[in-house]
């Protein structure tokens, strides 16, 4: 799984397409190099009204490059312990890859996790970019940080929303993780009735 993973992130790969005849598979770039290509989306395209709407994706496009670009740094740094002597993540990602193990912990955000959940987290921030899962906010503050509201700009103005909030696959609607906004800890199917017991312990 993991090698697969790696392989979606750094090179073009198959993915299978629904179309009328059925399944079809197709070649697409690898998921980071897609996401590179959208930071530059709209611009040169002649008018200045197209290219104003374009910019919020633009933005969130860089700051997902750039978290992506700094985790993937931090786990070959964490690895070869010197600097990174690549620019492209893809080619960073490669290295270590061939070095880590399934079990070999990563640094990501202030955690260790196991390399594969690590390599399957990235692809999910991309692939969440590109077709952005529903949230579905939890009206209670998180167990871990104890913080129930988080605050983002959007569009120059800010919005609040429950820093709680479970994310449910936008095509099936089945439920994926519980996370929150403010800590990023995440919780998975499997830990959802120790989440439900302590959202309970925090409510009365």
């Amino acid at each position: 799984r993991m090698s697969v993973d790696v392989t979606q992130l750094t090179r073009d790969h198959p993915k299978a397409v629904t179309t009328i005849d059925g399944i079809e598979f197709h070649t697409v770039p690898s998921l980071i190099s897609q996401l590179r290509d959208a930071l530059f989306a709209g611009i040169g395209d002649g008018g200045s009204t197209g290219h104003k709407s374009k910019l919020p994706l633009q933005a969130a496009a860089l700051d997902l490059y750039i978290e992506l670009d700094r985790q993937i740094t931090e786990a070959w740094v964490a690895a070869f312990n010197r600097v990174p002597n690549a620019d492209r993540p893809e080619q960073l990602l490669s290295e270590w890859a061939v070095w880590a193990t399934a079990e070999t912990l990563v640094p990501v955000t202030g955690r260790d996790v196991y390399a594969t959940d690590a390599v399957s987290g990235w692809v999910r921030m991309v692939e969440e970019y590109f077709n952005p899962p529903r949230l579905a906010e939890i009206a209670a503050p998180c167990v871990a940080c104890g913080e129930r509201w988080v605050y983002r700009s959007v569009d120059g103005e800010t919005v609040r929303s429950s820093a709680l909030t479970f994310t449910r696959a936008r095509d099936t609607g089945e439920t994926l993780d519980a996370r929150c906004g403010s800590c990023a800890t995440v919780w998975w199917p499997a830990q959802f009735r120790y989440l439900a017991e302590q959202i309970g312990k925090t409510l009365t």
